[in-house]
């Protein structure tokens, strides 16, 4: 039973929980009449680590029918009821932890049985519930529900003409749950495109944000005082980031509308809409380097200190730790990314932290210049996925460039080129990015031995006309320094 589906779902519940799941295998409204406490009491023996040798079918067998020949279709059946407990377990437990939802269920109960004054009140405690949440995506959803359940008591208590305004509240915020379904998918594909190679060849979303008059829409809200309009503008502008980009004006905008409105978001929202323009900075950094690059350090600043950073909650995804050193190491706050490295790697999944945590080091002192403890820290990297490996290797060839340790970097190059080649989790584009630095790498590394300068404008031009090489700044910085020495 060591992979069991019973003994994985066990192994998430606190005391508290196993406690409360002892009472609710025990209470005969749950268990439809089979006798599982027994098994049970079994298990609770042996959790929170569940053992396997502690569990096969022969021992609980013995333990739960002493003297008895085994008989395999018995444990089978308990085990197999017991995980549907845990299943209906769960389900309660989610229903504890959402009250909304909760209270909806009761409402169609309420509805059926003609119980009109529960049906009112219940309504009342929503909507006070609703009060005080703050806006994400599930608010507007559920104040929409909220309307449609107004709407089905004004049936029931027959005054159609009283449902007018409920009508209306329904549909707008059916708009503002539309247009937030919308920025968040723009930007996830954004995300997925940019960093994924992933194509959406046909994009109904980007083709309603680019043919919708939102603008027009933001101006009617705002002059005839809708609660809501500060978020259309919201809305509005985090959709002109996507489709006009160079036009920074959108991020400073939504920028500003985020810090004013921050208190009326979930922290969930907050995340999100955090995600968004960092992400869009890192997409824009281009336009104005010094003034992004601040922006982005200052935007990981705020979010680390309101715990945005962090996701699940007290964890710190791995993305998200990279990109925060790495945006600080950008704008040479060297020091800061030293404290962050120390103070914030604990945060990672306990599995990688060690890891990652020498992997920034890597990073930290390529950025220090400090290129045999790139090295060093490297080696003690393992690896969690292909992105790392990426990392590591490109950081590698750097370093042995930055030591003039030229006959090593080119072999390196060429069996990074054989990964490359031979792995079959590297996509196509990943693939071509890598081997573009590497190629160029490679040439820039024959031009310093042979001090062949002459082919250095050359050289820049191409890699300046290439959008699809890691590293290129690097590799550009690299051809100034060497026409300086000529």
């Amino acid at each position: 039973m060591k992979d069991s589906k019973l003994i994985n779902t066990l192994k998430t519940f606190s005391k508290e929980e196993m406690k409360m799941f002892g009472k609710f295998v025990a209470s005969p409204f749950h268990n439809n009449g089979i006798k599982l406490t027994p098994l049970f009491n079994v298990l609770q023996k042996c959790y929170p680590d569940f053992e396997p040798g502690k569990l096969t079918h022969e021992i609980l067998y013995r333990k739960l029918y002493p003297g008895k020949t085994l008989n395999k279709q018995v444990v089978w059946n308990l085990t197999s009821a017991m995980e549907k407990m845990t299943k209906e377990f769960l389900k309660q437990l989610a229903l504890r932890k959402n009250r909304f939802d909760s209270m909806r269920l009761m409402l169609s109960e309420f509805g059926s049985r003609k119980l009109l004054q529960n049906y009112s009140n219940t309504l009342v405690d929503m909507e006070k519930l609703l009060d005080v949440c703050g806006i994400d995506f599930d608010y507007f959803e559920n104040k929409g529900h909220l309307e449609n359940s107004k709407q089905d008591y004004y049936h029931m208590i027959d005054k159609i003409q009283a449902m007018s305004g409920s009508k209306l509240k329904a549909s707008e915020y059916q708009i503002l749950l539309n247009l937030r379904m919308t920025v968040g998918g723009l930007n996830d594909m954004k995300v997925l495109t940019q960093y994924h190679n992933i194509r959406f060849d046909v994009n109904i979303p980007l083709e309603f944000a680019k043919r919708i008059d939102l603008k027009s829409i933001v101006d009617y809200a705002q002059n005839n005082n809708f609660d809501y309009a500060f978020l259309i503008d919201i809305y509005y502008h985090s959709l002109m980031m996507l489709l006009e980009p160079e036009q920074t004006c959108h991020l400073d905008r939504v920028r500003e509308l985020y810090l004013k409105h921050y208190k009326r978001f979930t922290i969930s929202e907050k995340r999100n809409m955090m995600h968004w323009m960092v992400n869009h900075c890192l997409y824009i950094v281009d336009y104005d380097e010094v003034k992004y690059r601040r922006m982005i350090f200052e935007l990981n600043k705020f979010r680390l200190k309101e715990g945005l950073a962090f996701y699940p909650e007290g964890q710190l995804p791995k993305v998200i730790y990279i990109q925060i050193l790495n945006a600080a190491l950008a704008v040479k706050e060297t020091k800061w990314a030293e404290n962050f490295i120390k103070n914030y790697s604990s945060y990672l999944q306990p599995d990688i932290h060690d890891s990652m945590r020498c992997m920034a080091y890597a990073f930290l002192y390529f950025h220090t210049k400090e290129y045999r403890k790139v090295l060093e820290n490297l080696n003690k990297v393992e690896f969690i996925d292909i992105q790392d490996k990426f990392f590591a290797r490109t950081l590698t060839a750097r370093s042995y460039y930055e030591l003039n340790e030229l006959e090593t970097l080119l072999n390196y190059i060429e069996s990074s080129n054989r990964f490359l080649v031979n792995n079959p989790s590297v996509s196509e584009y990943s693939r071509i990015y890598i081997r573009n630095f590497f190629k160029y790498t490679k040439k820039i590394v024959f031009i310093r031995i042979n001090k062949d300068t002459d082919k250095i404008p050359g050289l820049r031009k191409e890699i300046e006309k290439n959008n699809d090489i890691s590293n290129s700044k690097w590799l550009l910085k690299k051809l100034s320094e060497l026409e300086k020495e000529r």
